[in-house]
């Protein structure tokens, strides 16, 4: 039995609806139709799809005109490009993010046990250059990830060697699962799931063996290291290439290759979408996005009122106030969003430490809990985030279907005497000359933690909790870091301790459930165990112990079915575990964060969930913002 989906449902706060409007005559911007007269652009009709995909605007329907304008950090800040101008996936999250609902494909079909997953793509779509979209781009991708031969980088969350695509005919697109995955279509929706149809055949095949015989001389000729190399940045994750034609409301007109400041986008002429007026978006006509050194240099711009929409890197509670306070001379708003991250700083130990001795302490679930006791959280929350916020654990968000309290709320209050006693009972009791505890070994007990430097509010958590852990004998050696230099210390093993956001709050908790159990790289408390679970053939893997064990099979068991009441019971066994175990210690529940939005423009979403996952804005459907007259 299939279950067919089409984007026939009304939204909260946005409709997404599959279906032309019928006996309307669709219009276009007025630059789009001077380029039709002049002869240079074929007519309308001829540039969308038979049947368009129809969106009722948030507030009201726009007009056209206008940049939009936003910043970058440093010459790799792609994530911020692939949350705006750049999320067009084959399926998509809807607003409230409650499901997955069809987005570049016109709708899709399942099989009961999650193995078949049909895709029915729109007839007369195309890509930016006017090329025909079809079947064969799917499959065209789908088989650069499952090629063995592909050295580049693949997106987490995939069994790429139990996936195959079928062209069952140039509208139609069948992947099969060798195994059940009832995460497959919200993999799809994410970020890294738009893979799919992001490279288009007819030119990235040139860096395809399977395509092009030659392509290997076609990446070298192109200034690329290899075809592997060619594909991953010219037509998967970064934006190098101007040239390669997209699905997005905006082309890309500017490569992002570090030799140009500002990175433009235009309106894409075949954009496959139309408000309930007929009016073909996006309204606005351009993007910009300026490089900058550094966040600094964004709080300049967003208060000089030189930022129309955006929330990267700047909207931190530190940077609030002067933000706030800068409305009316920059001409700006700020909407709330909904933050669903869990924690503002997860601290990890290294349960997995090549050395024996640290391995063992760490290990200790009682020195995991005195260290966490011995944590003021409510210092943090006045010194560092200004009153907002609450003590917290690394637990599913209050508001989220998974909440579990004891793993929330366990070890959260401020409490050293408790703390010191643990630490006794552990018999370390003696001490050096400074104060500090002797580990089993003897030797002080010294943690090292290096915090990306990119992220100012780690370091200034870890300075207050230095602090803290004085008054119970632990000495934390806090420092800043290059964030490259911190992964290479997490993936050669190497780090005592590691800190970082606490994602998994609401529903991204199913697929990224990184500090649950070992579930994947950033699971920096145990590496080895989630080398293992991940079964990449790395020689870190290592096989980890039963209750972990555990939690592994319970989620391989969640994947296996689509049955949404049955993850939910799944997932809630591998919470009580962890609370059990106790992996990593959180700190500050954060509170609602905030977006700015040039006073004029239209159709701004307030309250938007905000994640990584669920990869804000993009699903407000950003083709939609406008300029008010």
């Amino acid at each position: 039995m299939l279950r067919t989906h089409f984007t026939t449902i009304s939204l909260t706060a946005l409709a997404a609806l599959a279906g032309p409007a019928l006996g309307q005559d669709y219009t276009q911007a007025p630059a789009l139709q001077a380029e039709v007269d002049a002869g240079n652009l074929p007519p309308l009709a001829e540039r969308v799809p038979d049947n368009p995909m129809v969106l009722t605007p948030i507030e009201s329907v726009g007009t056209y005109g206008g940049v939009w304008r936003s910043a970058l950090k440093g010459t790799y800040d792609t994530g911020w490009i692939r949350r705006t101008v750049g999320y067009q996936p084959l399926v998509a999250y809807d607003y409230e993010w409650t499901k997955v609902v069809p987005n570049v494909a016109e709708k899709f079909e399942v099989n009961e046990d999650a193995t078949e997953f049909t895709f029915h793509l729109r007839e007369g779509h195309k890509w930016s250059d006017g090329e025909p979209f079809t079947a064969e781009d799917l499959k065209f991708a789908l088989d650069i990830m499952t090629s063995p031969a592909y050295a580049g980088r693949k997106p987490g969350g995939f069994e790429w060697e139990k996936i195959s695509g079928e062209v069952i005919d140039p509208l139609t697109f069948k992947v099969t699962l060798s195994d059940p995955n009832g995460l497959f279509l919200e993999r799809l929706a994410t970020v890294e799931g738009q893979f799919i149809v992001n490279a288009a055949k007819h030119y990235c095949g040139k860096y395809f063996p399977d395509v092009n015989p030659d392509a290997n001389q076609a990446a070298q000729d192109a200034g690329f290291d290899g075809w592997s190399q060619a594909i991953e940045q010219s037509c998967f994750f970064n934006f190098v290439d101007e040239d390669r034609p997209l699905l997005f409301a905006w082309r890309q007109v500017t490569p992002y290759d570090g030799l140009n400041q500002l990175i433009e986008f235009e309106r894409n002429p075949y954009f496959f979408k139309v408000d309930t007026e007929g009016q073909q978006l996006p309204y606005i006509d351009k993007v910009q996005m300026v490089q900058t050194e550094n966040v600094e240099d964004i709080v300049l711009k967003v208060v000089n009122g030189e930022v129309d929409f955006s929330n990267r890197h700047f909207a931190t509670v530190t940077n609030k106030p002067v933000i706030y306070d800068g409305q009316d001379s920059g001409g700006y708003t700020l909407k709330a969003t909904t933050d669903a991250r869990m924690n503002h700083a997860i601290f990890q130990l290294n349960l997995t430490h090549d050395d024996p001795e640290k391995r063992k302490l760490y290990n200790e679930k009682d020195f995991r809990v005195a260290l966490s006791l011995a944590m003021d959280r409510e210092e943090i929350i006045d010194v560092v985030f200004a009153g907002q916020g609450e003590p917290y654990q690394a637990a599913p968000r209050p508001s989220s279907r998974f909440y579990n309290e004891e793993l929330a709320t366990q070890f959260t209050e401020y409490d050293p005497d408790r703390a010191n006693e643990l630490l006794d009972g552990l018999g370390l009791t003696e001490r050096n000359s400074d104060g500090i505890r002797l580990g089993f070994d003897g030797e002080p007990i010294r943690i090292q933690l290096f915090s990306p430097s990119d992220q100012v509010e780690f370091n200034d958590i870890a300075q207050l909790i230095v602090e803290h852990w004085k008054e119970i004998g632990i000495d934390l050696d806090a420092r800043n870091a290059e964030r490259s230099l911190v992964y290479e210390r997490i993936q050669n093993n190497t780090h005592d301790m590691h800190v970082w956001w606490g994602d998994g709050g609401l529903a991204d908790a199913l697929l990224d459930p990184r500090y649950y159990f070992p579930f994947n790289l950033e699971s920096a408390f145990a590496e080895k165990w989630a080398q293992w679970f991940m079964k990449g053939g790395s020689t870190l893997a290592e096989e980890p112990p039963a209750e972990v064990r555990e939690q592994m099979d319970l989620y391989v068991e969640l994947i296996a079915t689509p049955d949404r009441e049955k993850q939910e019971e799944l997932f809630g066994e591998i919470l009580d575990i962890a609370a059990e175990q106790f992996y990593v210690m959180g700190t500050v529940l954060p509170a609602d964060g905030y977006i700015v939005a040039n006073e004029n423009l239209g159709n701004v979403p307030d309250g938007q969930i905000y994640t990584w996952m669920y990869p804000q804005p993009g699903p407000m459907e950003t083709a939609q913002l406008y300029y008010k007259k």
